[in-house]
């Protein structure tokens, strides 16, 4: 996957010019923001708690550290060095999956690697028919949790919808490239194409430095990551429930 760096970072905000409601409103309609610029004493957790509580993550941890480690390197996993494909998090769980994503930066990749990439799904689902909408909402399919969650022995498996629809609340988009049984169901595999299509004409990719925050719309919003090699790389991960 190429990340074009000409596209812009709508959702940027630096830590100068921060106010809950500029932030609130950016994370609403670019779905994610990029806050930079942070006081070396910064207390990211405290911050990220006010955006929603948070939840339990594949370890039982409520912060999950993202460090490439050799014993997976062979394997699909957050915790190595090489690109992972788009998706949404959590959607091999049975509950609703956490509203917001969050990272924050200890150390960026010396290289030009390591990008967190997003793009808006629900713009995706504009550009499909209302046929093929619906087919979203009510086919059902098993997700499975990465090879490398499985090599924790960490992994579970739920059966959902790509597109969940609720009365009264903004929809919920699953979706995994890699961690969906497709069976050889021609309408997945080509939503799978189309999606990754789709995600490379759109997506923005966001350079970290130390201290960053990115936070994003896991209910609407497709990331991924590119590769890199610099093993010090090391981010930080919560998770947070939708309020």
């Amino acid at each position: 996957m190429t990340v074009t760096k000409d596209r812009p970072l709508l959702g940027s905000l630096g830590w100068a010019d921060w106010s809950d409601e500029k932030f609130r409103a950016l994370l609403t309609q670019h779905g994610y923001v990029q806050l930079h610029g942070l006081p070396e004493d910064f207390d990211h957790l405290s911050f990220l708690q006010e955006y929603g509580e948070l939840m339990p993550q594949y370890d039982g941890e409520l912060i999950w550290s993202i460090q490439a480690l050799e014993r997976f390197d062979d394997l699909y996993h957050s915790l190595n060095t090489k690109p992972l494909n788009p998706h949404t998090e959590c959607y091999e769980f049975q509950s609703v999956p956490p509203k917001y994503l969050a990272l924050w930066c200890l150390k960026p990749a010396d290289d030009e690697g390591g990008q967190t990439t997003l793009a808006d799904l629900y713009g995706f689902l504009g550009t499909l028919t209302p046929e093929e909408r619906a087919k979203l909402a009510s086919r059902e399919y098993h997700y499975v949790s990465s090879a490398g969650v499985q090599d924790m022995e960490l992994g579970v498996t739920a059966v959902h919808s790509v597109v969940e629809r609720r009365e009264g609340l903004p929809d919920i988009v699953r979706f995994s490239y890699n961690c969906v049984v497709h069976e050889n169901d021609p309408f997945l595999l080509d939503i799978r194409e189309r999606v990754i299509d789709w995600f490379d004409s759109t997506c923005v990719g966001v350079d970290y430095a130390k201290g960053d925050i990115l936070i994003w719309d896991n209910h609407r919003i497709a990331h991924s990551r590119t590769g890199y090699t610099d093993r010090g790389r090391h981010l930080r991960r919560v998770w947070l429930a939708e309020s």
